[in-house]
């Protein structure tokens, strides 16, 4: 059907995404994979609770490491996944946009960490309700353009999408169908 390749946003929600990615920058420290860990474990219980200990948890990491540092850029991509969890779709994307420009900014457009925050913002994007995808379109198209290659798959995809979207169904045109009787012909007519 599709010639693209299906993107999962984090393909299987393993111990690894909640601590995110050690190749590139390194172990995250004992006590944030103690936290995360137990904001996994809050999750699948009470979305509202992890949420407020992952808000919690960012506030103390942003404090003490800055907005630059892996640490970070690891509980802010877990408060994406959860607003993503709990339907908060527009939050959810800003999220996102902040772990991709974050991303970029730390290690480059062209790392491989860059280029999966862009898959998991594409897929988070693109698994949202048509209304919703095509209100908060722009901004994503507009940060994987800053990106320059390292996010032209993305903007090609996100704008077949969109047209997609914006394609009225052939089965919604046509109406609907009418049958007319036609009235018997008399005599010879």
């Amino acid at each position: 059907m599709h010639s693209e390749p299906l993107f999962r946003p984090w393909g299987i929600v393993d111990p690894a995404f909640w601590t995110g990615s050690e190749e590139a920058a390194g172990s995250p420290s004992p006590d944030l994979t103690g936290q995360l860990a137990d904001i996994r474990s809050t999750a699948s219980k009470d979305l509202a609770r992890a949420n407020v200990l992952a808000e919690d948890l960012d506030a103390r990491i942003t404090a003490a490491h800055g907005e630059a540092h892996a640490e970070t850029v690891r509980v802010r991509e877990v408060r994406a996944y959860l607003a993503h969890l709990t339907g908060h779709h527009d939050t959810a994307v800003a999220w996102y946009l902040d772990v991709v420009r974050l991303h970029a900014a730390l290690h480059g457009p062209e790392h491989p960490e860059t280029a999966l925050a862009v898959r998991r913002a594409y897929s988070m994007w693109k698994a949202l309700p048509p209304p919703e995808a095509t209100r908060l379109a722009d901004d994503l198209l507009d940060a994987f353009t800053e990106l320059g290659d390292a996010g032209q798959q993305a903007t090609l995809r996100m704008r077949n999408h969109l047209e997609q979207l914006h394609q009225p169904r052939a089965d919604a045109l046509a109406g609907p169908t009418l049958r007319l009787r036609t009235p018997p012909l008399r005599g010879g007519e």
